[in-house]
């Protein structure tokens, strides 16, 4: 059974937490590449996710979004109470994350990342419920942008079987325009082909990055958190997202998702916390 796993994209959540306090925004008056937090909206107003840093690199995110009840309803909750530690050693990364609420705690996961400079070449991540199962993405560049990323797996019957490729399309403005999900092809008569993407496929998935603004982009050196990867990668901020499914004929299907939203800005910079 093939299992099909994806980098979070960027969705809006509505939520609120009555144990943090509302945070009224304050203005930043110029822009920086290491942002000490970001706006959130919540049903009841602002809040903020906020990072720490050392000699440039991310340390530590307060503040995540949880489901309350993934067995009745996929319903999100924010909470300053949870936090991402990053730990580095050479030349990885490994993240950590902590729960400071009695009754809510992370499985003892691992994700650790194999870096180069600030570009991610590998992302591990291993499960405490799944012992024998290990997931890993492999990131190819090519003029100093992201060209595609390989997802494969290692269990009791496969070592690093890939399962599915994303290719990742600029346009002439640095901006990230495209990226195509493709399912790993296999040989049903010979198994002893290893699995492929097959190009000439005509089934995938394309997400656009539409809308962006002339604000310079100060997510770029965040691109470790997976829900903030897409966001990392362009010069400036798109503010519309569109998800479309084509079947094996190559036509689209009905299956599209479309996200759209807008930032604060100050002085023409999107509004941060320094």
């Amino acid at each position: 059974m093939k299992k099909f796993l994806y980098l979070l994209p960027l969705i809006l959540l509505w939520s609120c937490n009555n144990e943090d306090d509302i945070i009224t925004p304050v203005e930043n008056n110029s822009f920086t590449a290491y942002p000490k937090g970001y706006f959130i909206a919540t049903v009841n107003g602002y809040d903020t996710i906020k990072f720490e840093y050392q000699n440039n690199k991310v340390t530590k995110r307060i503040g995540e979004w949880y489901i309350i009840d993934p067995y009745t309803s996929y319903v999100y909750k924010f909470s300053k109470s949870l936090e991402t530690n990053i730990s580095y050693t050479d030349k990885t990364a490994s993240l950590t994350k902590f729960s400071k609420l009695d009754w809510y705690q992370y499985p003892n996961d691992t994700h650790v990342y194999t870096l180069n400079g600030q570009q991610i070449s590998e992302a591990t991540l291993t499960y405490k419920a799944r012992p024998n199962y290990t997931e890993k993405y492999v990131y190819t560049y090519e003029n100093n942008q992201i060209k595609y990323i390989d997802f494969l797996v290692t269990d009791h019957y496969y070592t690093n079987d890939l399962r599915s490729r994303r290719d990742f399309h600029f346009n002439a403005k640095g901006n990230l325009d495209s990226l195509v999900y493709r399912d790993a092809d296999y040989d049903f008569y010979d198994e002893g082909v290893p699995p492929y993407i097959n190009y000439k496929k005509k089934e995938r998935k394309v997400t656009t990055f539409s809308n962006y603004d002339q604000s310079q982009n100060p997510f770029q050196n965040l691109g470790v958190f997976t829900d903030l990867y897409y966001k990392s990668l362009s010069k400036n901020n798109f503010r519309k997202t569109q998800t479309r499914e084509y079947d094996e004929e190559g036509k689209p299907t009905l299956n599209i998702s479309e996200s759209s939203w807008d930032y604060e800005y100050v002085n023409g910079e999107v509004k941060v916390l320094k």
